[in-house]
């Protein structure tokens, strides 16, 4: 999101330490060997300790060290577990029934879908996708005309490059509308109307050139008793009242859809329509033309997408993130999803409908890229930003209509992209100069790595097509390599309800009074009476109804969330109250385990947009009438740039609190969930599986990974579980544990979800 606010002003928004193997493999060089043969694991066992500086080297050790747990973990499976008597068979034959992965498929070391892959039966659906354009025309081609040439004087001569933009006079001649220039205001709503980009650094931002198409995606699917409809829209967020009017839209023109389900890419590089992009800081940013024709043009996507149904089956995988990419954040704390689950739609002739994949990642590179000429022009480009990579790579290699959907974007920045690859396991905390600010726990071999030495350059052509491609790589691999599981389920269900969030930002509050988000009305503090919006946008209030929703596409689930939630929020992580800013707030529930299916989906940015949603105890920073300036930085030395713009630190818990009884109202009750803490390698216990602390800014700012990461979990009555499989925080099975580590597969093959937020009370005496 923007990080321009509303009250006149801007408003700013261990190393790794090689592991240790030498002793490790002195002690255990003969047991491995009868456990394990593989010629290339042996070889690397007896390289000892990783010494390279190039940073290939310091992630092999790391590798070995996991390839060494795994084997471990595998030959232990192989050979039956000791310490309860069961067999492998019985428990992947349980986890298979469960529809946790395939009977007899072991897991992947590192997460993800796991294999070898069984694909099983194919229930039936119908389906079809389709895609919209609604990049504005160039001036003179709006189709049926454009309304924005209202001038029938000759007198505003404003160099008008796009349709839609209100007629001016450039008295500064520097090539766009400047505050004080005069205008026509054509609509009446006391603005001028023109060609604004959302999001970004540097705002206004005065579109110039379109470097790829913005656009509606969507794609159909029945049951042949349901019919929903996904669409994503290239936009930074899209408010609730705008959503509704494309499924107004819809209905109006025929089109009968059980349920229609609406987010955007949070793309910064997009036409503004949330208004954070005016002209001045006090001025709406929405172009009202353009704001109704996309609502159209998003509509006919989705009547495109009805009328191209024809008999499809469903497959779903899971890939992690390309080991390559170095994760960047822009607030505490520094929780991410490195997983993207991905639906794919495939006619009865094996010819791709959709292919669908959600990626939590900031889609922001071009909106804060500069400090070259080259960089500060692809500032001012209409783009679908990597996104616009990432889908013609997949319809390229794939076919069909590729569609990318927002995860958990909270905080998560784009990253940076390197030619090698860098280590998943945190190691210390580092700021580092990256578009759009980067704070990062993983080090480079120490270096500087400055753009187009270690890190691939910024730019179009550059970082924002390499992070898309590559991305898209691992989906095209997972699918081409038949790494998928049909669904062998074709239920669908759609459910939203409303929920009333507090407008506790005085800054929102602010802006609402003047109009800045156009369209969108306030409400009292209830949400039973709506506010007037008038002419020039300004309403009042203090709440804002907005809506949740959660719906399920046979074997995949998805919870639908108004805004860029942080992963911490609702994934959780290896926090505890003394990680927390605030101590004393409790963690809004926790909502995968509340789903039932075996693939999980957070789709982001769904439904409205609320800014930030973050757990309360996080709230820092949140402009309030009584403190309208409030510090931005923790007592942790940490930087919270995002939390100004959230509505209200309860967001969170308003959201998680309406989607638990949607959820239970379809998924039954929800998985196990356990209060613990993972034992590590050394017998010591840990909030997290790799070791610790978690890491800050000012404090606790190197990590210490454990020799051996988590081998079993202690849970809060003092009893060791060892598990059969670590799972991941969509539920899918590991080998070894990582940074995505929640839980694990018992015996039986069930998910069992690991809560280590809570403070540890004495456990009772083993022998009590």
């Amino acid at each position: 999101m923007t990080r321009r606010v509303y009250s006149g002003l801007a408003q700013a928004n261990r190393r790794l330490t090689p592991p240790r193997f030498t002793g490790l493999v002195r002690e255990r060089r003969r047991r491995l060997w009868a456990l394990v043969s593989p010629a290339s694991l042996v070889r690397g066992l007896r390289k000892g300790p990783a010494r390279h500086r190039n940073p290939s080297h310091i992630v092999r050790g790391e590798l070995l060290r996991s390839q060494l747990i795994a084997a471990l973990l595998l030959a232990a499976v192989a050979a039956g577990s000791a310490a309860t008597g069961a067999t492998p068979a019985p428990a992947l034959a349980a986890a298979g029934r469960l529809g946790a992965f395939p009977a007899g498929a072991p897991p992947t070391p590192a997460g993800g879908f796991p294999g070898p892959y069984r694909h099983g039966p194919a229930a039936p659906f119908r389906a079809g996708a389709a895609v919209t354009d609604f990049t504005p025309p160039v001036h003179g081609r709006a189709p049926g005309g454009d309304p924005a040439d209202c001038d029938h004087t000759g007198r505003f001569t404003g160099p008008r490059q796009f349709a839609f933009e209100e007629p001016y006079v450039d008295l500064k001649g520097d090539g766009h509308y400047d505050p004080g220039d005069p205008y026509v205001d054509c609509n009446g709503n006391g603005r001028w109307d023109g060609n604004l980009l959302g999001g970004g650094a540097s705002t206004p931002r005065f579109y110039d050139r379109v470097a790829d198409p913005v656009t509606a995606r969507a794609v159909v699917i029945s049951n042949g008793r349901r019919t929903i409809a996904v669409e994503v829209l290239d936009q930074e967020g899209v408010f609730n009242v705008y959503q509704q009017a494309i499924r107004e839209k819809v209905r109006a023109d025929g089109y009968r859809l059980s349920n229609i389900f609406i987010s955007a890419t949070h793309d910064e590089s997009a036409p503004d329509s949330l208004g954070l992009g005016g002209v001045t800081a006090t001025t709406s940013g929405v172009n009202d033309y353009w704001l109704r024709y996309m609502i159209d043009r998003s509509a006919r996507a989705i009547e495109r997408a009805y009328r191209s149904m024809r008999p499809t089956h469903i497959r779903y995988t899971e890939v992690l993130e390309p080991r390559n990419v170095r994760q960047c954040w822009s607030s505490y704390p520094f929780v991410d999803d490195q997983h993207i689950p991905v639906l794919q739609a495939v006619d009865d002739r094996g010819r791709t409908i959709a292919t669908l994949a959600s990626v939590s990642q900031h889609v922001e590179t071009l909106g804060f890229n500069g400090g070259t000429p080259e960089l500060n022009a692809e500032r001012l480009w209409v783009s679908s930003d990597w996104v616009h990579f990432f889908r013609s790579s997949l319809e390229r290699q794939l076919g069909g209509v590729g569609i990318e959907m927002a995860g958990a974007v909270g905080s998560v920045e784009s990253p940076e992209v390197y030619s090698t690859a860098i280590s998943r396991t945190p190691q210390r905390y580092l700021l580092v100069d990256h578009s759009g600010g980067c704070r990062t726990l993983f080090d480079v071999d120490g270096q500087q790595d400055a753009a187009g030495t270690l890190h691939v350059p910024l730019g179009y052509s550059g970082e924002t097509r390499a992070f898309g491609e590559q991305v898209a790589g691992r989906v095209i691999q997972a699918l081409g390599s038949g790494a998928y599981r049909n669904s062998s389920s074709n239920t669908i269900w759609g459910q939203r309800t409303n929920v009333c969030v507090p407008l506790d930002n005085a800054l929102f509050a602010f802006g609402a009074a003047l109009g800045v988000f156009a369209h969108r009305p306030g409400y009292n503090a209830d949400c039973s009476q709506a506010f007037p919006v008038q002419p020039d946008g300004a309403t009042s209030g203090q709440a804002l109804e907005s809506q949740v929703a959660a719906f399920e596409i046979g074997d995949g689930e998805f919870l639908s969330l108004p805004g860029e939630v942080f992963p911490f929020t609702y994934l959780r992580g290896f926090l505890g109250p003394a990680d927390m800013p605030n101590s004393s707030a409790p963690l809004p529930p926790w909502l995968i385990p509340r789903m039932d299916a075996p693939f999980r989906f957070i789709d982001g940015l769904a439904e409205d947009m609320l800014g930030y949603i973050f757990p309360l105890g996080n709230a820092v920073g949140i402009p309030t009438p009584s403190m309208p300036n409030p510090s931005s930085t923790d007592r942790f030395g940490c930087e919270h740039s995002d939390d100004s713009e959230s509505i209200s630190g309860h967001a969170a818990d308003i959201i998680g609190e309406a989607l638990v009884p949607l959820l239970g109202r379809h998924g039954g009750a929800p998985e196990r969930i356990v209060t613990g803490r993972y034992v590590l390698g050394d017998g010591t216990l840990s909030r997290d599986p790799l070791g610790g602390p978690e890491l800050k800014c000012s404090t606790d700012t190197k990590f210490q990974a454990a020799l051996i990461p988590a081998r079993a979990v202690e849970l809060a009555s003092g009893r060791v579980v060892k598990p059969r499989y670590w799972m991941s925080l969509s539920g899918l099975p590991q080998v070894a544990p990582d940074r995505d580590t929640r839980g694990y597969f018992d015996q039986r093959g069930r998910r069992v979800w690991l809560d280590v937020f809570p403070e540890r009370s004495p456990p009772r005496p083993r022998n009590a």
